[in-house]
């Protein structure tokens, strides 16, 4: 029986109650219904579509007081364009999904190519090729847990490079970071350090130009 489906019935609900009248919907309505549980379109979004078609004062005879609607078939329209905004967004939403998840690891190993290219500073390369093999092999994982992994990682390729460098250019390298730093005698020691390891980066991603590192 139709009206004993729970997705039929919160839909039978809001129209009849707009309606102000009646039961029960026709048979050719409940068919209507049953089309569209089975395209899996969900409930809200046929219910949006409803309230459309009776917020629509042309669906309203004001002399009369009542409303022209006599069925779901005499507003599909009104239900056809909900549902197509819904497709439409959840389409949108997907590809989305799809590049935010899939492509940004993508994305890092194609610039870490073009980097790689251009540069000859086998210190930096070894470690940067390092770091390719790393993302390549990271296994698939929701967009959260792939970004956090792979920024723990690009911090311990800041701290490998920078261990690669002589003791001049490190030197350098933390006295520029802690000329950054503002207001030092008001930060704890932990968040000095913090702040000097984080101007210490900065500076080392210009320097080498690590353009695809955050």
């Amino acid at each position: 029986m139709f009206t004993e489906d729970p997705y039929i019935k919160s839909i039978e609900k809001y129209f009849l109650t707009h309606m102000g009248k009646g039961i029960m919907l026709s048979y050719s309505d409940y068919e209507l219904i049953q089309d569209w549980k089975k395209r899996n379109i969900p409930a809200d979004v046929i219910i949006e579509g409803i309230k459309d078609a009776f917020s629509d004062t042309k669906n309203f005879d004001i002399i009369n007081n009542k409303t022209r609607i006599r069925n779901l078939k005499s507003i599909k329209s009104y239900i056809a364009d909900s549902i197509d905004i819904y497709t439409k967004t959840k389409a949108d939403n997907a590809s989305k999904d799809s590049f935010t998840e899939s492509k940004y690891k993508d994305r890092v190993i194609e610039a870490i190519n073009s980097y790689i290219a251009g540069v000859n500073d086998e210190r930096i390369l070894s470690e940067i090729r390092s770091y390719k093999d790393f993302l390549i092999n990271l296994d698939k994982l929701n967009e959260f847990q792939e970004f956090e992994i792979m920024t723990t990682r690009e911090k311990q390729l800041y701290d490998k490079i920078f261990n690669l460098l002589s003791q001049a250019e490190k030197n350098k390298i933390l006295r520029e970071a802690d000329n950054k730093i503002d207001n030092r005698g008001g930060l704890t020691e932990q968040a000095y350090n913090k702040s000097l390891i984080s101007f210490r980066n900065t500076i080392i991603k210009s320097m080498f130009s690590l353009d695809f590192l955050n």
